[in-house]
């Protein structure tokens, strides 16, 4: 094996291909340090096929220096769009396709504002000014943008020769909770107020507590597992061409398990009828018998929002906390759940539950009462 490895490995002084970035490089001898090779127009050569062409651009850096086995080309200084141009590169291959598309949007306004900037001339000031143009977003959204922007160069220091991250200092302001619910009227105002199609879908969300784009709307009768227990929905870490199969696989690596209700297992059936394993259909569709996505989700709540004129924090996520709520209390068994127990049903782990719910568990609450010397709280409805 080590003698197949060495014949293998390329001499320092050759261009060598990096699937990591798709792109050309060369090590110049007696160094450890990557050099990037570029074509005549100042662009990275890209391609594992293009060998032709790094050869030839590493021709002209060895002629350029006077074929000085040592020496480097100096490279042309990275800029902001550069560095975000390669991360998403790479995060399409990775990451969920909502998330790309989010990236995408934040990064290229980003670019539109500060691109052209060398990356040593990118001060927090220019990204604090930028967020400040977006009145709109509110701490969790400035929060996730701030992340992207900070791995989008964390991403080209780790794997590619950016030196540092001009913003890696930067302060992410603090979560707010959310931690609303719908009631059992506002559910059922919900329901009369929309299609039948669109109310099957955030019933499932809130008698499951599945995220609703990323899970509940993917689900297909291939992800239905039955057992003596019962049923539930299984969703791999892993999806066959190597995607993440759920939005925590990439933070747990562990598969994702959504148990049913008896309603749920009735629905799921019924479904099942019309979307047997192996068409690879959803269950839950739209009423044109298509997938739900965020787009279209998102626009026909807000449409049923402004018609029953429900406050502005009700969203197709409150389905998934109103599960939360309605589980801690007891609502549907009759015996309210601890913090440990709900993490599981929800694939959170306990102190993302603890952090948004623990308001709502009186398991922990009723001791704290009791030590005032007050006595158990009436449990809520909904």
């Amino acid at each position: 094996m080590a003698r197949n490895r060495k014949q293998r490995r390329q001499q320092h002084g050759s261009a060598w291909h990096w699937k990591q970035t798709d792109s050309w490089y060369y090590t110049p001898p007696g160094t450890r340090k990557r050099v990037p090779l570029f074509d005549e127009d100042g662009e990275r050569i890209r391609g594992k096929d293009n060998k032709e062409a790094a050869q030839l651009a590493l021709a002209r850096i060895k002629l350029s220096d006077e074929l000085a086995p040592v020496s480097s080309p100096v490279s042309k200084e990275w800029t902001v769009a550069q560095v975000c141009e390669i991360y998403l590169a790479d995060l399409t291959n990775t990451a969920s396709p909502e998330w790309v598309t989010l990236c995408k949007s934040w990064l290229n306004d980003f670019c539109g504002y500060c691109g052209a900037l060398a990356v040593s001339e990118l001060k927090k000031k220019h990204l604090r000014t930028w967020l400040q143009r977006h009145k709109t977003w509110n701490n969790n959204t400035q929060r996730n943008v701030i992340a992207c922007i900070k791995a989008a160069f964390n991403f080209c220091c780790k794997f590619d020769d950016l030196d540092e991250n001009p913003v890696a200092s930067y302060q992410k302001p603090a979560a707010t909770a959310r931690v609303t619910a719908f009631s059992p009227e506002e559910e059922e105002q919900i329901y009369a107020a929309t299609n039948d199609a669109h109310a099957l879908f955030l019933k499932c969300c809130i008698l499951t507590g599945a995220r609703p784009f990323s899970e509940m709307a993917i689900v297909t009768a291939d992800h239905v597992v039955e057992t003596p227990q019962g049923m539930f929905y299984l969703l791999k870490a892993r999806t066959s061409d190597g995607r993440h199969g759920h939005k925590a696989a990439k933070k747990t690596g562990k598969d994702r398990r959504i148990m049913l209700c008896e309603e749920m297992e009735t629905i799921t059936r019924q479904q099942m009828l019309k979307a047997p394993k192996g068409s690879g259909i959803p269950l839950i569709r739209t009423k044109h018998g298509r997938q739900w996505k965020r787009c279209n989700g998102v626009q026909q709540f807000c449409e049923i929002k402004r018609k029953l004129e429900l406050p502005d924090d009700r969203v197709t996520y409150t389905c998934r906390h109103t599960f939360a709520k309605r589980t801690l209390s007891g609502y549907y068994t009759g015996t309210p759940v601890n913090i440990e127990v709900l993490a599981g049903l929800m694939g959170n782990t306990p102190k993302v539950c603890w952090d948004h719910y623990a308001q709502w568990a009186d398991d922990y609450n009723d001791p704290l009462w009791a030590a005032l010397g007050k006595g158990k709280p009436k449990r809520a409805a909904g």
